[in-house]
């Protein structure tokens, strides 16, 4: 007999929803459809992309009673929507009939050869995320019935943020002829074309990292900027110009039409070319720079540059070329502030020694310390992310510890993960509200990946049986630096950049993870 052949297309019975009541919050967990929850299946499923796409006309100018077509115009896509259907168990209260004015998420994994009832491990295909569901209507349909005695099933009309799907992220080293000093940060130029305005991008081919000075064998060479065009497939190597022998970079990012490198007593900015995507010749800005509180990190904020340093200084740059003001002359603390981050918004949160961790709500006219620290004990924050202006994540270095705040430093809730009380957290990053990352490295060193999926309530390292994480190199001694595209959430959730430095403590490393997509 022939040999039964594998499926290649998936079907229906292949997937299984998980429930997360509430949203993509830490505190919040998932229950497993049928098991911690009700039986559910979800249908009618819609993903609107735009909205009504329309011509603009005008009178043909060579004949009368004609039109010429000279433009379309576009309008906004409406929410994703779908219907939820949902079994009422004996002896319980169907969650369908009580009070449903909160979002949650609904998540559907999908594989073949896993165990269902593992959220983490338990999918080989793609998890489909379904963010920020509301329900907008509940239709109980047939209650009673005269001679039949079919199950009760309510269906919930469904309105979402956001429907995405992420996939298995495939690790690979790039760059490896470029590199050869421990990779300090990554940035990239998250930039969509289709083709009218320039080469194609998706907004994964430009990627800029920078490379710390001198690394082994080569003794005094300046910070180098490594970038590529194309998503990997080539790679650039440069000098960066004015650098110093003896300086090291801290940070990149880009701000406007601008790729600047944060300097330990300066920053750097050099023009990208718009069509190419190529940098042109840095510039050393050290303009409004205090000579004994030098900048430790940058944050960017539209066309602004946010920076803290040392003593508690805070700087911003409005315009690049320009240089620096000093915003927070230590007033908050005057310990040095060693990360920077905001929500995008108001909110910007700068975090340091002795747990200090401070705060401006108002686009950072002034600054303030949190009611409470993350930690009793002295430690240096040196990993921070802002999800909202009242949701924050921070990590430390020493005895490593891992933090949330969902009220603004209020309080602060510790997150447990193997390896805790050991190394450093050398970075977090959310690639959207479900979809993060943070890196750890023990003592010995050992650097671990760590992924989420659902807003930080569970969280799975690279060696652990990850269906996420793939191919992941064995031996580096720290991942410095995590960043993804900023396009669009589907492309943002299925491409990561890590900057590391490699397993000999020398040599660095530019790992990409790419999920596989038709």
């Amino acid at each position: 007999m022939p040999k039964p052949s594998k499926a290649t297309v998936a079907t229906q019975q292949n997937r299984r929803i998980w429930m997360q009541f509430g949203g993509p919050f830490p505190n919040d967990p998932v229950s497993y459809s049928g098991v911690q929850t009700q039986y559910m299946i979800i249908d009618g499923v819609t993903r609107p992309i735009r909205g009504s796409i329309d011509p603009i006309r005008v009178g043909d100018p060579l004949r009368y009673k004609n039109f010429r077509n000279v433009g379309r115009k576009v309008t906004a896509p409406d929410f994703p929507t779908a219907t939820l259907h949902v079994l009422e168990n004996r002896n319980t209260l169907p969650f369908q009939l009580g009070d449903l004015t909160c979002p949650h998420n609904i998540y559907l994994l999908g594989g073949e050869c896993q165990t269902p009832d593992d959220f983490l491990n338990g999918w080989g295909d793609l998890v489909e995320i379904y963010s920020y569901a509301e329900a907008t209507e509940v239709d109980g349909g047939d209650r009673t019935a005269w001679e039949d005695d079919n199950q009760l099933e309510d269906a919930i009309s469904e309105t979402m943020e956001f429907i995405y799907a992420i996939g298995k992220l495939g690790f690979g080293a790039k760059a490896s002829t470029e590199i050869s000093r421990e990779v300090i940060d990554v940035v990239y130029g998250s930039s969509i074309s289709c083709g009218d305005c320039g080469p194609s991008d998706d907004g994964t081919r430009r990627i800029y990292a920078v490379s710390t000075t001198s690394g082994a064998g080569s003794p005094g060479l300046p910070a180098e900027l490594i970038y590529t065009l194309d998503g990997g497939s080539t790679w650039f190597q440069t000098n960066i110009t004015g650098f110093g022998a003896s300086e090291a970079p801290l940070a990149i990012d880009i701000v406007g039409d601008k790729l600047v490198i944060l300097g330990d007593d300066s920053y750097y900015w050099a023009t990208i070319n718009g069509n190419t995507g190529v940098p042109g010749t840095f510039t050393k800005v050290t303009t409004g720079i205090v000579a004994a509180n030098t900048p430790l990190d940058m944050y960017v904020l539209g066309t602004t540059l946010f920076i803290c340093g040392v003593g508690g200084y805070i700087y911003r740059v409005d315009s690049v070329p320009s240089g620096a003001v000093v915003i927070s002359a230590g007033d908050a603390t005057t310990n040095d502030l060693l990360r920077i981050h905001g929500d995008g918004g108001e909110t910007i949160v700068a975090v340091g020694a002795n747990s200090d961790v401070v705060v401006s709500t108002n686009r950072g006219v002034t600054w303030g310390a949190t009611v409470t620290e993350p930690s009793a004990i002295a430690l240096n924050i040196t990993a921070l992310y802002v999800k909202s202006a009242r949701h924050w994540w921070v990590g430390t270095s020493q005895s490593a510890r891992l933090f949330y705040t969902l009220n603004g430093g209020e309080t602060w809730t510790l997150v447990p993960f193997t390896g805790a009380g050991a190394g450093n957290i050398n970075d977090i990053y959310f690639a959207s509200d479900e979809v993060g990352y943070f890196s750890h490295a023990d003592n010995s060193p050992i650097a671990y990946l760590w992924t989420t999926w659902n807003g930080g309530a569970n969280w799975v390292r690279n060696d652990g049986g990850s269906q996420r994480l793939l191919n992941f190199p064995a031996a580096m001694d720290k991942i410095g630096r995590i960043a993804s595209p900023t396009v669009n959430i589907a492309t943002d959730t299925n491409n990561v950049a890590l900057a590391c430095l490699a397993g000999d403590g020398s040599d660095g490393t530019l790992l990409l993870g790419i999920a596989n997509k038709f």
